[in-house]
């Protein structure tokens, strides 16, 4: 009978460990990368996993920007940027 219990401990402390490890994989490969995008202010997409910067049309295309628009970068809070 100690014997199963043994077995059985040892199961299910090596499934704890194979678990634990896997939420922290999932955590670091697939969660991180979104709030790393997130936080630098840039947009994330889950279905492509990529991470989006803000594009302004008139750097884009060369020409010259209206003379009332701003850049949206110029308009976050100071505490934001």
């Amino acid at each position: 009978m100690s014997d199963y219990l043994g077995r059985v401990k040892l199961f299910l402390i090596l499934a704890f460990f194979v678990l634990a490890a896997a939420a922290i994989a999932y955590d670091r490969l697939w969660l991180a990368p979104g709030r790393d995008c997130e936080a630098a202010h840039n947009w994330w997409d889950p279905k492509l996993r990529i991470c989006g910067r803000t594009v302004w049309i008139p750097d884009l295309t060369h020409r010259r920007a209206p003379s009332s628009a701003q850049k949206p970068w110029d308009m976050l809070p100071q505490k934001v940027r």
